[in-house]
């Protein structure tokens, strides 16, 4: 069990039990100003997987609505990082208002949908960072996991 401070809440996680394989978890605000050094600090040129949710003040996670029921830790992207300085910097670019990439097809499904837009502020946004050198594999049973409990992806994924 992790413990995790962000903007002085306490969390434990992961918010996920992963206990398959060993990983290493934190919690960032994407729209934190200092994102890149805080990732940086604490994993360095290490990558993993990545789970997206939104967080209202308060420490309240945004649910979100699935097939078969409702996902309560609110994941809106489950993704892989051979580097996350490099995932992320694409992720947050692709999703920040005030920039213009397109490289990142999560952030393009945000940007494209003023309904999501407006359910999950990006100033709310959060990633969770896992830590590990099996990227694919943890990605690949976090994902069939989530299909399996919610009968979807979840809605920042491609369906394909």
């Amino acid at each position: 069990m992790w413990v995790f401070f962000i903007d002085n809440h306490i969390f434990t996680g992961p918010r996920y039990n992963s206990t398959f394989m060993k990983t290493r978890s934190a919690n960032y605000r994407l729209s934190d100003s200092r994102l890149w050094q805080k990732i940086n600090r604490d994993f360095g040129d290490a990558g993993g997987i990545f789970e997206l949710y939104c967080m209202l003040p308060k420490t309240e996670i945004v649910p979100v609505r699935r097939m078969l029921k409702t996902d309560t830790m609110g994941t809106l992207y489950i993704g892989r990082a051979t580097r996350f300085l490099d995932e992320v910097i694409e992720l947050k670019k692709s999703m920040a208002p005030a920039d213009t990439s397109s490289n990142h097809e999560c952030g393009a499904r945000y940007r494209d949908s003023e309904t999501l837009k407006e359910k999950y502020p990006y100033e709310h946004l959060y990633i969770e960072l896992h830590g590990t050198d099996q990227g694919l594999e943890l990605e690949s049973e976090k994902l069939k996991s989530y299909l399996r409990e919610f009968g979807e992806l979840p809605p920042l994924n491609r369906m394909s």
